[in-house]
């Protein structure tokens, strides 16, 4: 009776340790392929996470669609009241840069903005942007930007806004600029853009550069050596209310015979004008700008010369 018993229970127990065996050969077997899979998932998490830690740590892309914070990397004081300053940005050694055109720089404490003007010519190229802030004591964003000191603070930018008037090589034969103060910054890129492309060899430009005394004129020695090294497509009037001596010759205002002086008298001349600067010398120049930042309607002392709108711009 007991004989068949004792052979079922140890054909069990038999059958239950082959079992276990056979599961506890299967872990030990498991383990390997467990511990791999999971050094594999930590090195691409560490790796993606490091790229995105060196990605973030280095110069961030320009955006129009959004403010980005970069790094201010240099600052010079080139007037008693204006500084050049200099951030760094992502370089984009084979990517256009719009001209004209301007960046949103913004006082994240209070949320205000003001538009600025690169004067490098080609910023993504350059992996920085340069730019010239007028310190205004009423001026939210100027006053702020300005007491920013390099490696210590964060300028927010968003851009480039590209202006409605795209500058194509070529295809002008005269361009006229009237700039005050701050105002040199857009003109300043655009001449730098256009006699810096080897493609671009007949464009002709005249400038009539507006400041209260000498030491206002920002860029001078820049002007000046772009001047000389291209002096036969480049023409320059400084016009000071206060001149340093009675033998500077163009005193006080931006007048008509100023600027005939420098226009070309082809009446088929492809010809743009640039305007630029405080409102004051805008309504007196060209006109302001309308409400709603379109270009509005020509008045002033181009109108009184007989340009027509399409042949002037007026920069914000």
């Amino acid at each position: 009776m007991f004989r068949p018993l004792c052979r079922s229970f140890i054909s069990t127990c038999q059958h239950r340790s082959f079992t276990t065996s056979i599961l506890s050969n299967k872990k030990k077997q498991s383990l390997p392929v467990a511990t791999t899979t999971a050094a594999i998932l930590a090195t691409v998490c560490l790796g993606y996470y490091g790229w995105q830690y060196f990605e973030n740590k280095g110069p961030k892309a320009l955006n129009p669609d959004r403010y980005i914070p970069f790094d201010l990397v240099q600052k010079q004081k080139i007037s008693p009241d204006s500084y050049r300053l200099r951030v760094s940005i992502k370089q984009e050694k084979n990517k256009p840069y719009p001209i004209p055109s301007c960046l949103y720089i913004k006082d994240d404490t209070i949320q205000v903005m003001r538009p600025y003007t690169p004067i490098n010519a080609n910023p993504y190229k350059d992996g920085y942007i340069d730019f010239i802030v007028k310190r205004y004591e009423n001026g939210s964003v100027s006053r702020t930007i300005s007491g920013f000191e390099p490696q210590a603070d964060q300028i927010h930018i968003r851009g480039p806004m590209a202006e409605e008037y795209e500058y194509r090589e070529n295809s002008l034969d005269e361009i006229g600029m009237i700039a005050g103060g701050t105002g040199i910054s857009p003109m300043y890129q655009i001449i730098c853009h256009i006699l810096e492309n080897p493609n671009d060899k007949s464009t002709r430009i005249w400038l009539i550069y507006g400041n209260k005394t000498m030491n206002d004129i920002l860029l001078k020695s820049e002007l000046d050596e772009l001047q000389k090294k291209y002096s036969d497509r480049l023409n320059i009037k400084y016009v000071l209310e206060h001149p340093p001596d009675d033998n500077w010759k163009d005193v006080g205002y931006v007048t008509k015979e100023m600027i005939k002086s420098m226009m070309s008298q082809d009446e088929n001349v492809r010809r743009k004008v640039f305007v630029c600067g405080p409102d004051p010398m805008l309504r007196w120049i060209s006109g302001e700008r309308a409400m709603d930042y379109s270009q509005g309607q020509l008045s002033g002392l181009l109108s009184q010369l007989g340009l027509s709108s399409k042949e002037v711009w007026k920069f914000q």
